[in-house]
């Protein structure tokens, strides 16, 4: 008898040690949940305590056609980086695809729409000039112009590049060119000449030729049967002729004394500079015109005026 005792005692004892178990496990689960629900909520509260914050005052908007994609992406992330400084927030409004491709007028409408509090905006040589941005609420949309200058168009400041500046930077780079690699021939691929662009290839011509052994030669395109001599620097003055020179020369860059100073930015004008097929390119600042252009915004709206004609800053990437 005392023997079963013993044992009943040992049953009750086990039934009350997995009861208690029991018990504590389900404490501790219940302690857990608990802990992750408040957590949760608590950095829920505290995102839209922070979304609540971060309100903006001011809409900008940047915008352009297809073709200029590129360029007016870098132009954000310029704007972008000083937005929060004037509590505002910069859309970046493009068609995404050619095929998708919008006049810039019926983009600037979409921006008159949105009452935007600002617009940036890249205008090609030839588009037709978009009309007067308005407000719904009757006030005029400040415009900041990017590309080709109008002076039939009511921006508040223009950002762009000078011809004649910009001729005499490329042209001291191709000097260094020249003196480092013995170089006697100096051909510049101009494109199709406009007015404006004119300025650029004088100003290169003028300032190459303090280098008098030089001999400087002016062609519209470089083609594939073009003769080279054995040493010929080629300078190119657009995104286009750049990538077509790159291929043209790229057999004969490894094999002569030939160098090409190109001028863009875009990713496949980075891939030939890393190849080797491009010597020097030569860009203006994209980020830095986004940043100027937010500046030149705010400036007008606080100060009720703005530099009417900003000259952007040159970029040189080397291989």
């Amino acid at each position: 008898m005392h023997s079963k005792e013993i044992y009943k005692s040992k049953i009750r004892l086990i039934k009350w040690g997995l009861l208690i178990s029991s018990i504590f496990v389900v404490v501790i689960f219940f302690i857990i949940a608990s802990y992750s629900f408040f957590s949760s909520t608590a950095k829920k509260i505290t995102a839209e305590k922070n979304q609540n914050d971060d309100t903006f005052l001011y809409h900008i908007i940047i915008t352009g056609t297809y073709e200029n994609k590129d360029f007016l992406e870098k132009v954000f992330e310029g704007a972008e980086e000083l937005s929060k400084m004037y509590n505002s927030v910069v859309e970046l409004h493009i068609p995404k695809s050619q095929a998708e491709n919008s006049s810039l007028q019926s983009l600037m409408n979409y921006c008159s729409f949105l009452n935007a509090d600002g617009v940036i905006a890249y205008i090609n040589e030839g588009d037709e000039l978009p009309s007067l941005l308005r407000r719904s609420d009757s006030p005029e949309i400040p415009l900041v112009t990017l590309g080709y200058f109008s002076t039939d168009l009511p921006q508040i400041s223009y950002i762009g590049s000078n011809d004649w500046e910009m001729g005499k930077k490329i042209a001291n780079e191709a000097i260094i060119q020249i003196q480092n690699s013995k170089i006697k021939n100096v051909v510049i691929v101009s494109g199709a000449v406009s007015g404006n662009s004119s300025n650029l290839i004088n100003s290169l011509q003028v300032t190459l030729q303090q280098e008098p052994s030089v001999r400087i030669k002016v062609i519209e395109t470089l083609q594939s049967d073009f003769e080279f001599s054995s040493d010929c620097l080629f300078i190119t003055l657009n995104e286009k002729d750049t990538i077509s020179a790159a291929q043209i020369i790229s057999e004969e860059v490894f094999k002569s004394n030939i160098k090409l100073i190109g001028y863009g930015e875009n990713e496949v004008c980075q891939l030939y500079l890393q190849k080797g097929w491009i010597t020097e390119l030569i860009s203006l600042d994209t980020k830095k015109i986004g940043s100027s252009a937010i500046r030149e915004l705010f400036e007008y709206r606080s100060k009720g005026s703005a530099n009417s004609y900003v000259i952007a800053d040159v970029k040189v990437s080397r291989m």
